[in-house]
């Protein structure tokens, strides 16, 4: 038997006993771990509710309260591609869907990044918008380009939208998103596991938008085309100016007897006033008179022309004879002294008897067209003496064509740094509104001021008497000191043409230099010329090295920002 005071030891614990119960505690422990965080999350998402006798929120409570809340945007975006398995080289749409109330605007991007997908400019897509039960569904399809394999994400598409108030303004603005979409693209081979050339797909014409050979071709074709025109103008105005010849003057003799013989035949001396009647054959008297003996006969008194008459070669007829018809011209227009038709018809004989014996002979008719043959050519030659030589104008114009591309550059660079389409065609239209403008202030274009050229109306008799004794060098600077300067209606006029690009300097440079006195189209239209101000005072003439150097670095400002940067996209 066994004692009473002998310790009984119970038999040990199993392995396997002892990994259940360790297991055990763990999960507890796991199970009020979770329990108390999803007390805390329900805790701090629930809505704090007002109640009395409650006691103040919990601190997570406090914090979610107090979060500010997003608001949610009233775009709904969904996109995809079609198809998502695609081949190198097949063509994918991006098909996009916006949701939005009609009160909304969007403004999708109208050429999107779609890398690694490559944009097809020669298709740009093609959108739908319709409205149902007050929402717009706006649908757009987005072609591309597969140009590599495997797997393709494209990037994220913001588009911004804002929301229009009653008056039409901005209220409420935002931007949605476009995801990213994923594409797996797999080679051409026929078989991966053994590769073969799978049959080439339909080849895509890639257009590519050459726009400085375009215009440059564009320009070259109104060069040619406005330069043959000009040339055949040309042909038919040299012709004409080759045969003009100053129009012979009327002798005042033959015009006083046709208004005569109107007069006699009209049957007015018996039944006008015989006021109007003898004020008409006096005028007719005093016309033939100033022309006769180059007077203003019709602008003097009775005494002044009696007075002019003197002296003078009468053929015969005596200074009382024409003092005895100015006084009873007096008394008939004044008085009105009434004579019957047959005494006017006598006083109508006398004035053609006076015109018939001082009347000029042949001889001094000829002598008078031979004289004023001669003063019409010493006008032309003082008018091309004045005005500015070839090598002078072309300068002037080359600095001018030098400055407008130096600005025109400076903003086309500007508009390829920004990216900005509208202000690179600006840039290149301003240079011809320069082009167009530059006479306006002062004397004429920076390029004239500099060189002293002036722009001054056009007066085809000089500006200077051609009787006058003067030698030609100083009858010349004469006429350039004293010429009338151009409008600036003539100014904008005379450079018009220039607006059209190429032709209108083709056109311009070749009436320049064809045309009698230098004179082109522009200064034709707007009865204009350039005169050289500082005539008579340059120590060297002016050589064509200068303006050719000009011309080469305006030509080149200008192609160098679609030569080298492009028009931007």
């Amino acid at each position: 038997m066994r004692s009473a005071t002998q310790r009984i030891e119970p038999p040990p614990p199993k392995a396997w006993r002892t990994a259940r119960l360790a297991l055990a505690r763990c999960l507890a422990i796991a199970a009020c771990g979770l329990i108390w965080l999803s007390a805390a999350v329900v805790v701090a998402e629930a809505p704090a509710v007002a109640a009395p006798g409650l006691a103040l929120p919990t601190p997570l409570t406090a914090l979610a309260a107090e979060a500010p809340t997003e608001k949610p945007s009233p775009v709904v975006v969904e996109a995809s591609l079609e198809p998502l398995d695609a081949t190198f080289g097949a063509k994918v749409e991006l098909v996009v869907r916006l949701r939005y109330p009609p009160d909304v605007r969007t403004f999708f991007p109208g050429r999107p990044d779609l890398k690694p997908l490559l944009a097809l400019p020669a298709d740009p897509g093609r959108s739908e918008r319709v409205e149902r039960d007050g929402v717009v569904h706006e649908t757009l399809r987005i072609p591309a380009l597969v140009a590599r394999t495997g797997l393709l994400r494209t990037p994220r598409i913001e588009v911004p939208w804002h929301r229009a108030s009653p008056s039409g303004a901005a209220s409420e603005s935002g931007t949605a998103v476009v995801p990213q979409l994923s594409l797996t693209v797999r080679s051409g081979l026929g078989d991966e596991l053994e590769p073969a050339p799978a049959p080439l797909p339909t080849p895509l014409p890639l257009v590519e938008d050459n726009t400085p050979l375009r215009v440059a071709l564009l320009v070259l074709a109104m060069m040619i085309v406005g330069g043959a025109l000009t040339f055949v103008a040309l042909r038919v105005l040299r012709d004409r100016f080759r045969s003009r010849e100053p129009e012979p003057v009327i002798p005042p003799h033959v015009l006083a007897f046709g208004r005569l013989e109107a007069l006699q035949r009209s049957g007015r001396l018996e039944r006008d006033e015989p006021r109007l009647l003898y004020g008409e054959l006096s005028e007719i008297l005093r016309a033939y008179l100033g022309g006769r003996y180059r007077m203003l006969a019709l602008d003097m008194t009775s005494t002044e022309l009696l007075e002019a008459l003197q002296g003078r070669d009468l053929g015969g007829l005596t200074l009382s004879e024409f003092s005895e018809f100015t006084a009873e011209g007096d008394l008939v227009k004044f008085a009105r002294l009434p004579l019957t038709p047959d005494e006017l018809t006598a006083r109508l004989g006398w004035v053609r008897r006076v015109i018939e014996r001082t009347m000029q002979t042949p001889e001094e008719l000829e002598r008078q067209r031979t004289l004023q043959i001669a003063r019409l050519a010493r006008q032309r030659r003082l008018r091309v003496q004045v005005m500015a030589p070839a090598q002078l104008r072309v300068a002037a114009f080359a600095i001018d064509a030098a400055l407008g591309a130096a600005c025109c550059a400076l903003i086309a660079w500007l508009a390829i740094d920004t990216d900005r389409r509208g202000l690179f065609d600006a840039a290149y239209g301003l240079m011809l509104v320069w082009m167009a403008l530059r006479d306006v202030l002062g004397d004429g274009s920076p390029g004239k001021t500099w060189l002293g050229l002036r722009i001054a109306e056009w007066d085809p008799n000089g500006e200077v008497d051609p009787d006058a004794q003067l030698q030609d060098d100083f009858a010349a600077r004469a006429a350039s000191q004293g010429a009338r300067t151009a409008t600036v209606g003539q100014r904008i006029q005379r450079n018009a043409l220039l607006l059209l690009p190429g032709a209108g300097l083709v056109a311009e440079a070749l009436t320049m230099f064809r045309m009698p006195e230098l004179r082109r189209i522009g200064d034709l239209w707007a009865c204009t010329r350039v005169i050289d101000g500082r005539f008579g005072l340059r120590r060297r003439p002016m050589t064509w090295l200068p303006s050719v150097l000009l011309g080469a670095a305006a030509l080149a400002l200008l192609a160098l920002p679609l030569l080298v940067g492009g028009r931007p996209q």
